[in-house]
Parts: structure tokens; sequence; C-alpha cells
């Protein structure tokens, strides 16, 4: 499938069916997260993967985000190692973007994959932080649920197609 008919096709998936993840399907999403790009390669983030009983036990009773997915992965960052260039005035620091481009990279080789996949940040991050037992430096970026569609719920929202046209997105200056 090309690039963009995976971008089309990939949808917030929040119903998963019972069936597990192969093992070798979450090295490849994990292995996209590792060569994907961050800020000055300064590779802040760090990705927690939840597979466990206990664990998903333990993030679905936090929050309803992990929407029972087989597979849930919390991408963080080292607040000690994020990028934060001293020139700017504006007190930017990398973490949250680094994470994103991260999340992406997996929940994309995730769809191409055959998995369903949704990006999460519906959630008290300290909370989690806490609750997981995280060092202060170490930051909750977003949660990524990973597994099949069920097949009858599974389904993409009807707001899925909808797009503003190309001309209100990108502005010509």
């Amino acid at each position: 499938m090309s690039f963009i008919d995976l971008a089309r096709n990939r949808f917030s998936c929040r119903a998963f069916a019972e069936r597990a993840v192969e093992p070798e399907k979450v090295m490849m999403v994990l292995e996209a997260g590792r060569i994907a790009p961050t800020a000055v390669n300064g590779q802040p983030v760090i990705v927690k993967v939840l597979e466990s009983p206990e664990a998903l036990k333990k993030i679905r009773g936090i929050t309803r985000m992990a929407y029972n997915a087989p597979v849930v992965l919390m991408v963080c960052y080292d607040d000690n190692k994020v990028y934060t260039p001293t020139t700017y005035m504006d007190n930017f620091k990398s973490g949250i973007m680094d994470s994103s481009i991260i999340a992406t990279s997996m929940m994309m080789q995730a769809t191409d994959l055959g998995l369903a996949t949704l990006w999460a940040r519906g959630f008290n991050a300290a909370h989690i932080e806490h609750e997981f037992g995280f060092p202060e430096n170490i930051k909750l970026a977003c949660l990524l649920d990973i597994g099949y569609a069920d097949p009858v719920n599974g389904v993409p929202s009807p707001r899925h197609d909808l797009r503003k046209p190309m001309n209100e997105f990108a502005e010509e200056m």
C-alpha cells in the first residue's frame, strides 16, 4: 500500500478484538519508533510496553483511554534529555514534539502490519506517572493503544473522512 493510502486508511480504533498481537509485530512497531527522528537526534523518548495482564489491568483502572487494547505503549520522554535551545526566547522543549514524531511512526507501522491503533491523551498524565512510579524527570506524552480491530465495533468514526479542503489547510505565503 502506498503511504498516502496507509495514511487515509488509518483510523482511531476504540474497540479491539480479544486477540494477542504477535511479538514480532510489537517489535517492528517499536523499531519504527526507535529509528524515528528526534530534535538534534537527542533520543529522549522512552516507550513503556504494557502487555502483561497486571500492567493492562492497572492502566485500564486509571483511564478508559486503554480501550481494552492488548498492547498499550506509554510514550514518554526524559525531561532532562530533551532539546532546549538556548537561543530561543519562547521556552521551547522538544519532549512532546519528539514523542509525537515517534508515536506517529509507530502508529503508521502498526497500521501497515494490519493492526489498529488509538493515539490517546484524554487522561491526567501526572496521575498515571505517579501510579506507575515514574521518576520526576520522566513525562508521559501519550498512550498508543495497539491491537486488532474488533470486527463489529472497531470501525472508523463517522467523522473520519471529514477533512477541510486543501486551500484551507495549506496557505501560500
